[in-house]
């Protein structure tokens, strides 16, 4: 019995010591922390309001080495979570050499941003260089690669419609200059019967580091109809022959199939359409003379000449 109770004794004895132990080194610790201190740290810099039109191309020093006075506290909590210092661009100035930010400049920065009773003791004498690259604007148009598939008699309403036509594009010369028109990513559409309208973006292709593009997404749409066909006999007109020449063709006439709206092909005649033969540019190859449909009427979507050469025979008058 007698020995349990010195155990105890003991027991309490140490748990005491031990609590005054870490009481003492607790007081110490903070006692410590309460006090002033100079010592080096690592800011995180910020770089912030880039002047407009410019281009910070290369990337400037993310990090500046400062030697600070402030109690252990503040210091503890720099140690663990660096402070984030931004730097306004607006201070930058141009040189010789280029734009920079003076070591005055960005002393005095950081000064205002240090919470209160933090001194700032030293700061690195290295001006920092800013490589600044001029942006420069340029629109292009857009063009779609398509792989549309009509349905039988089916057929395109004039061209495809994109929304933007052209895109604004903000960047370096360095990126820009080279491009001339941009392209979406392609439009596959199959077994087409109806008007349709897709959203595509812009091919990634394209796409650069530094360049903003006025539009991500194209709008592009097509209106479909029925089509039917119908031949028409035009008559050969020989262009360019001389005043003392006749000439005649075979064929003297030539079928062009047309294709269209049932209501349009049904007004169409010979008339409506202009079929010329240059006598001065016959082939190389055949000596036929090549055939170019240089009119025909607005209500046609589609032609083709059934003959694109025909031959010919002159005579003087």
């Amino acid at each position: 019995m007698i020995g349990k109770i010195q155990s105890g004794i003991k027991q309490r004895k140490a748990r005491v010591f031990f609590l005054f132990l870490l009481f003492s080194i607790t007081a110490w610790f903070i006692t410590r922390l309460s006090e002033t201190y100079s010592h080096s740290v690592d800011f995180a810099l910020n770089y912030t309001h880039k002047p407009e039109g410019m281009l910070l191309v290369d990337i400037p020093p993310g990090e500046l080495g400062v030697r600070i006075r402030a109690n252990g506290f503040q210091l503890l909590r720099y140690q663990l979570s660096p402070k984030e210092i931004a730097i306004d661009l607006r201070e930058v100035r141009q040189g010789n050499k280029g734009f920079f930010i003076s070591p005055q400049s960005y002393r005095s920065q950081i000064e205002q941003q240090l919470s209160q009773g933090i001194g700032l003791l030293q700061v690195p004498s290295d001006t920092i260089f800013l490589n600044f690259q001029k942006m420069k604007s340029k629109t292009v148009p857009v063009r779609v690669p398509e792989e549309l598939d009509f349905a039988q008699n089916y057929m395109l309403d004039g061209g495809l419609v994109l929304e933007p036509e052209q895109v604004h594009l903000l960047g370096p010369p360095s990126e820009i200059d080279s491009i001339e028109m941009v392209y979406t990513e392609p439009l596959s559409i199959s077994g087409i019967k109806g008007d349709f309208k897709q959203e595509l973006s812009i091919d990634s292709r394209f796409r650069q580091p530094n360049t903003e593009f006025s539009q991500d997404r194209i709008q592009v749409s097509g209106s479909v109809f029925r089509f039917s066909e119908a031949v028409i006999e035009v008559p050969v007109e020989v262009i360019n022959l001389p005043d003392s020449m006749e000439v005649q063709t075979f064929p003297n006439m030539v079928g062009v199939l047309c294709k269209g709206r049932i209501e349009g092909l049904k007004s169409l005649n010979p008339d409506d359409f202009r079929l010329v033969a240059d006598y001065n540019a016959p082939s190389s190859e055949t000596g036929r003379l090549m055939l170019d449909l240089a009119e025909k009427p607005g209500g046609v979507t589609e032609t083709q000449l059934l003959e694109t050469s025909v031959e010919f025979i002159t005579r003087r008058e």
